[in-house]
């Protein structure tokens, strides 16, 4: 069963405000609740209760979005964390996916192609 929109926050970790706000905004359109951070020491420092899943830029000063997915596997095994760039390679793909990433999406991302991935983790995530 997937969560109901209302019950489900997507946490976005986004150093580019624009791009953060602008994800948010997308994602709230869906339906769901969302937690904006500005830097991955920010969401460690409080991650927010209720959280479905963890959207984060790669590339952002101080701890990137590849350390921050294997901080979030140990401190909260399963969380699905889904993994943007703008600056696709396909060794960073391969290494977050080996590192339990559930996606790994080139900005700017489809409208329409994150809503049914969101969709979709959040389904699976139910289940387990």
């Amino acid at each position: 069963m997937v969560p109901a929109p209302a019950s489900a926050t997507i946490a976005i970790v986004e150093d580019d405000p624009i791009v953060r706000n602008s994800l948010g905004s997308l994602i709230r359109s869906f339906g769901y609740r969302i937690s904006l951070f500005a830097c991955a020491e920010d969401f460690l420092a409080s991650p927010p209760d209720g959280v479905g899943c963890l959207i984060s830029d790669i590339t952002m000063p101080g701890m990137s979005g590849l350390e921050l997915q294997v901080a979030v596997k140990v401190r909260m095994p399963k969380m699905p964390v889904l993994l943007l760039t703008a600056f696709p390679d396909p060794r960073i793909r391969d290494r977050a996916m080996a590192s339990g990433a559930r996606m790994f999406l080139e900005k700017p991302v489809d409208p329409d192609d994150l809503h049914a991935i969101l969709h979709r983790i959040l389904e699976d995530s139910d289940k387990t």
